[in-house]
């Protein structure tokens, strides 16, 4: 079975890997244009094209799906397309062009969190469990019938970053598994209810990213899990923003919200329930440090956040 592989990002890269080294027949690759990145703004290939330039693989490179992708991908005559966080919506004419569609590996448990950033708004919601979907596409945003799905625990200390690699692990080992039994997987796919109800998972901007220190501590701790690596959660103290990397719930020290305190070596912070350590924080224009390093730096025997 020849198949079209469409992704970007790391984790797309690791499980083209993955299909590679189980012997699927990838007759080409589909993935975004080279960018510029990191303060010296060089220009750089995406982690799947690497990988498809390592295997000497056809490669196309495209923003968006032109007349000129489609034309590509007709050539092809591949059997199936696969796409992991390609990063732009197929429309009917390329979802037609192989002979059995297209099917898309997704990072949650679907119909819950369908959208850009499921990794994130899982861990932000509190969930305690998620998974993997494999869906063949349609026109609609992760809409399409499931043909295999995986669980996964999320752990309490898990950061967004640390989660996505876990499930790129499980979704690599779940769609090589999957296209070798491509056919028994159609014939028990599974219709998604139609729900206007279901929780989207749209993209994470740097405003959502903002500690509000009045809220619970267990809320703020999901959303610096689910900040990091990016745009990785923050507060302001005299005008000057702190990130937040690492925290740990902490019994309540009696604080009031956003007062901090070194207790037993340990930087503690009072929230609206509760309170919660700051392990590890970065300070505008310095390295990463611990909490107490930073606080330490400060000179200050108190303050607070407002």
């Amino acid at each position: 079975m020849k198949i079209i592989f469409a992704g970007t990002p790391i984790n797309a890269a690791s499980t083209l890997e993955a299909l590679i080294s189980s012997g699927v027949d990838v007759v080409g690759v589909l993935t975004r244009q080279d960018a510029k990145v990191g303060r010296s703004r060089t220009l750089t290939e995406t982690p799947v094209a690497a990988v498809a330039a390592a295997h000497d693989l056809d490669t196309f490179k495209s923003n968006s799906i032109s007349p000129e992708v489609e034309a590509w991908i007709d050539g092809k005559s591949a059997d199936l397309g696969v796409i992991v966080a390609y990063g732009s919506i197929l429309k009917k004419p390329v979802l037609d062009s192989p002979t059995k569609g297209w099917i898309n590996l997704h990072y949650s448990l679907l119909p819950a969190f369908p959208g850009a950033a499921p990794v994130q708004h899982a861990i932000l919601e509190g969930e305690s469990m998620t998974g993997v979907t494999i869906f063949r596409l349609d026109e609609g945003m992760d809409t399409g019938p499931i043909i295999a799905s995986s669980q996964l625990e999320i752990r309490d200390s898990v950061t967004s970053g640390d989660l996505l690699t876990e499930l790129t692990l499980v979704g690599s080992e779940l769609l090589t598994e999957t296209l070798f039994t491509l056919e028994e997987k159609f014939s028990n796919q599974i219709l998604q209810p139609k729900q206007s109800t279901i929780k989207q998972a749209g993209k994470i901007t740097r405003s959502q990213a903002r500690i509000d220190f009045s809220k619970p501590a267990q809320s703020i701790h999901n959303l610096v899990r689910a900040m990091n690596p990016e745009p990785i959660a923050w507060f302001e103290l005299d005008n000057a923003p702190v990130r937040v990397l690492r925290t740990r719930l902490t019994e309540s020290l009696e604080l009031q919200i956003g007062q901090l305190s070194v207790n037993t070596g340990k930087l503690i912070v009072g929230c609206g329930a509760g309170a919660l350590e700051l392990i590890r924080v970065q300070p505008s224009g310095k390295t990463e440090m611990s909490g107490v390093d930073w606080f330490n730096g400060l000179r200050r025997e108190s303050a607070r956040i407002s």
